[in-house]
C-alpha cells in the first residue's frame, strides 16, 4: 500500500503530512528565522519590563482601581505622556497641544533652535525610558486618527516617541507661562484660558500618575530655552515656575514665597521640591507634613527594595485579612485594624467631642484625653476629591511604601465615615465642607479609596490606643448618652430639668404622705 497524504483540518486551515513534508519543511525553513526573531525580541521585551530600574518612577493605575471607576484616574482633555494604551486620541485638543508648541518655541527661536530641543530629548532618552512602566508611541494612522497604542520596538518609533515628548512637554511649559504670566503672555480667545473652568480642569489632569512627563525633562527643556537668555534676563527658575501653578494644592504652615525665597529658612523642604519625580510627587510634597529625614546610602538601596516588593504587592490588590491578633498588641505595634475602631456616631456615644481645628496641615489630627476633644482639620469634599487623593495613594504605595501618611489619613476618615449618619455628624461639626450632594455620595467615595490601600503601619497609631483606652472608661459613655439623650437641645434640657423637679415634688409629697400616716 502506498504513501498516503493525511490532510487534518484546524480552525479553517489545512495541514498537510505524508508525501508533502518535503515542501513544507522547504516552507518552515525559510520562515523560522524570522519567527525565531520575532519572539526572542518579543521574550526580551518581557523579561526587561520585569526590571525595575533605580529612576523608574511613573506608574501604571492597576486594573482593579480602573474596571471599579476609570474617571479618577484618566485625563479628558490633556493625554500627557507614553505610558498609557490610547485606542483613539481626539485630533483636535492634540491640535490645541501643537498650537501651544508653536508658541513656546517662536518665544524663544532667537535664542534656541528646535532641533537643539530635539537632541536634548534624544540624549535623555534612555533616563526618560527608564522613569516609565510601559512606553506606548503617539501616532497617526492612514484615516487620519491619532492613536497610541504600539509599544515602543524600533527606531522609527523611537522618532515618533520624541516627537510626541516635545509636544506635550512644549505644551505643558508653555501653558505653566501663560499662567505665571497672566494677560501679558495670553492671546485672545485663548483656547484653555477664555474657557470657564478649563484650568482648573487642567490642574486636576496634570497632576494624574499616568499623565505624567519626568520632571527634570521639563526642567531642562526650561534651563535650554532661558538660562542665560538676553530676551527674558529676569525669568523665574523652573520650580518657582511649577510651584505657583500648582499652589491651590499647598498645604503647609510656612508660607510658600519664604519657602521659594533665596533667604529660604527651610532649605530641606526647598531641596525635597527641587528632587521631586513628577507633578503628581509634588503635589504630594505639598501636602506632607513639614518633616524630613536624611537617607544613606544602606538606607536608600533598602527603600528601593521596599519599592519593589510594594509595587508587586500593590498590583496584585489581594485582599487578605489580618491574622489574629490581641487588640493590645495590635495598638501597640500600630497595625491597622478597622473592626477595633469606632465610626463617629459610635465615638460620639462614648465621650468623644468632635472639634474643628484651625490648623492648615490637613494631616494634623489630635486627641485630648483630659476633655476627651478629637481636633480634625476641615476636609472640602467635592467632584475632584476622588481623583485627587486616588492618584496620590497610589503613588505614595508604589513609591514611599514607609511613608503613607495620605493613605493613613483616608483610613481614618474611612473609620470614622461608616454611615450616613457619620457624614451628618462630621458636617454639623464643620470637618466636612459637603459639596458632592448626598451624604451617600460621600461614604461610597470614601469605602472606595479605601478598599485596596495596603500598609503595614498607620502613622495614626498612637491615636487608636488614646481613643480606645478613653472609651474604656465606662462613665464617659455615661456621660455622653445623658447629654445625648436628653441635653442635646436647650428644649430637652429644660424638658429633663422640670421633669426631674416634678419627680423629686412627687417624692416628697410622697414622703410626706407617709409620715403624717
Amino acid at each position: 500500500m502506498g504513501k498516503t497524504v493525511e490532510k487534518k483540518k484546524k480552525k479553517g486551515k489545512t495541514i498537510a503530512t505524508g508525501e508533502e513534508n518535503g515542501s513544507c519543511s522547504l516552507e518552515i525553513s525559510s520562515v523560522l528565522p524570522g519567527l525565531v526573531e520575532k519572539y526572542e525580541s518579543r521574550l526580551n521585551l518581557l523579561d526587561n519590563s520585569q526590571n525595575v530600574a533605580s529612576g523608574y518612577c511613573i506608574f501604571r493605575i492597576p486594573a482593579a482601581l480602573i474596571k471599579e471607576k476609570k474617571s479618577p484616574y484618566r485625563p479628558q482633555y490633556a493625554r500627557i505622556g507614553p505610558l498609557v494604551y490610547y485606542v483613539n486620541i481626539s485630533t483636535h485638543k492634540e491640535d490645541q497641544k501643537k498650537s501651544y508648541l508653536a508658541s513656546f518655541l517662536f518665544r524663544v527661536k532667537h535664542r534656541t533652535r528646535v532641533e537643539d530641543f530635539i537632541l536634548l530629548i534624544i540624549g535623555s532618552l534612555a533616563k526618560i525610558r527608564g522613569c516609565y512602566e510601559k512606553i506606548y508611541y503617539r501616532y497617526q494612522d492612514r484615516k487620519g486618527k491619532i492613536r497610541q497604542n504600539k509599544p515602543v520596538s524600533h527606531e522609527s518609533d523611537s522618532l515618533l516617541l520624541i516627537e510626541m515628548i516635545l509636544v506635550d512637554a512644549g505644551f505643558i511649559l508653555e501653558l505653566l507661562l501663560r499662567d505665571y504670566y497672566s494677560k501679558e503672555w495670553r492671546v485672545e480667545n485663548d483656547i484653555i484660558f477664555a474657557k470657564s473652568g478649563m484650568l482648573s480642569c487642567l490642574k486636576q489632569e496634570l497632576m494624574l500618575l499616568q499623565n505624567q512627563l519626568p520632571f527634570f525633562l521639563l526642567r531642562d527643556i526650561y534651563q535650554l530655552a532661558f538660562s542665560d537668555n538676553p530676551d527674558y534676563p529676569d525669568f523665574p527658575p523652573f520650580l518657582h515656575l511649577t510651584c505657583h501653578f500648582f499652589s491651590h494644592y499647598y498645604n503647609q504652615k510656612i508660607p510658600l514665597q519664604d519657602v521659594l525665597s533665596k533667604k529660604n529658612p527651610h532649605p530641606e523642604y526647598r531641596s525635597k521640591l527641587e528632587e521631586t519625580k513628577h507633578f503628581t510627587d509634588l503635589v504630594r510634597t505639598f501636602q506632607q507634613p513639614y518633616s524630613f529625614k536624611k537617607h544613606s546610602i544602606n538606607e536608600e538601596s533598602q527603600r528601593w527594595k521596599s519599592i519593589i516588593r510594594a509595587k508587586q504587592y500593590f498590583m496584585d490588590l489581594i485582599s487578605q485579612k489580618p491574622k489574629e491578633k490581641e487588640l493590645e498588641e495590635i495598638l501597640e505595634e500600630g497595625k491597622m485594624q478597622g473592626d477595633y475602631l469606632y465610626s463617629a456616631i459610635l465615638l460620639l456615644e462614648t465621650g468623644v467631642k468632635f472639634k474643628v481645628s484651625l490648623g492648615r496641615c490637613l494631616f494634623d489630627i489630635e486627641f485630648d484625653q483630659r476633655n476627651g476633644e478629637l481636633k480634625i482639620p476641615p476636609l472640602k469634599v467635592d467632584n475632584s476629591t476622588e481623583s485627587f487623593y486616588g492618584n496620590l495613594m497610589v503613588w505614595e504605595q508604589c513609591y514611599y511604601p514607609n511613608d503613607t501618611f495620605i493613605c493613613d489619613y483616608i483610613l481614618l476618615m474611612e473609620y470614622l465615615i461608616k454611615s450616613v449618619k457619620d457624614v451628618d455628624l462630621l458636617v454639623r461639626r464643620r470637618i466636612i465642607v459637603n459639596q458632592l450632594g448626598s451624604p451617600d455620595a460621600i461614604v461610597a467615595l470614601f469605602n472606595r479609596l479605601s478598599k485596596h490601600i495596603r500598609v503595614e503601619k498607620n502613622r495614626y497609631s498612637d491615636l487608636f490606643m488614646k481613643l480606645n483606652a478613653y472609651n474604656a472608661v465606662r462613665h464617659h459613655g455615661w456621660i455622653a448618652i445623658l447629654k445625648l439623650q436628653y441635653f442635646s437641645t436647650p428644649w430637652k434640657g429644660v424638658a429633663t430639668i422640670a421633669a426631674t423637679i416634678l419627680l423629686v415634688l412627687t417624692l416628697i409629697q410622697t414622703i410626706c404622705a407617709v409620715i403624717s400616716l
